[in-house]
């Protein structure tokens, strides 16, 4: 099966890097709008995902999307799986996962990023690097948990959220769908759908994100 990563940037290069760990062999990146000035990364060709789409067979591959912005990448994932493409996921051997793990397809777990017991990892989930993720907790589908970030046991996160780095989410709380705290916001209460907070603790700053 070959391994596609969408995205040439970044995000992309890490996931690159996790594969490698893992034994794994990237076929290729496929890019929308691949750089002027470079064709390839470490090897690796960059080809644009017009070419690429029209070429690719879904039987004999697997892609990751690579893109750090959770409405690109759900974007992105739609219009694969429209066309019959499958996903894989990328997990660093320096990822710590506990008993009971669940972790949805396209989902890339970073280098040393703690995941504990009986935690749901959603689809096309974002757990960056040192990021730690205790007991029993709910990740939903396209977040992002940005490095240093730290959620204590019995969190919930709806699809699309963003946690920047060094956020910290208190035990049993509950942030909404699409919903961003900024970096080093510590959240003590439920935070809604589509809101921005941030500070120490968490409060919202805008409360209709489009």
């Amino acid at each position: 099966m070959n391994i596609y990563l969408y995205g040439c940037g970044g995000h992309a290069k890490v996931i690159l890097d996790i594969l490698h760990h893992q034994g794994k062999f990237v076929k290729a990146f496929i890019d929308d709008h691949p750089p002027a000035t470079f064709s390839n990364i470490h090897g690796i060709p960059i080809i644009h995902s017009q070419t690429a789409l029209s070429e690719i067979t879904p039987a004999t591959s697997s892609w990751i999307v690579a893109i750090g912005n959770n409405r690109i990448r759900a974007t992105i994932v739609e219009k694969l799986t429209q066309q019959g493409h499958s996903f894989t996921t990328a997990i660093h051997p320096s990822a710590q996962i506990g008993v009971g793990v669940k972790i949805g397809e396209g989902t890339v777990v970073m280098a040393n990023a703690v995941i504990n017991i009986d935690t749901t990892l959603g689809n096309h989930v974002i757990v960056n690097t040192g990021s730690t993720i205790d007991h029993d907790c709910i990740i939903g589908d396209y977040s992002h948990i940005a490095p240093g970030s730290n959620l204590c046991g019995q969190v919930k996160l709806g699809a699309g959220v963003l946690l920047g780095v060094g956020t910290h989410v208190c035990p049993c709380v509950e942030i909404g769908n699409h919903t961003t705290c900024g970096a080093g916001s510590v959240v003590i209460r439920y935070l809604p759908d589509n809101c921005l907070a941030y500070g120490c603790p968490a409060k919202i700053i805008k409360a209709s994100l489009p």
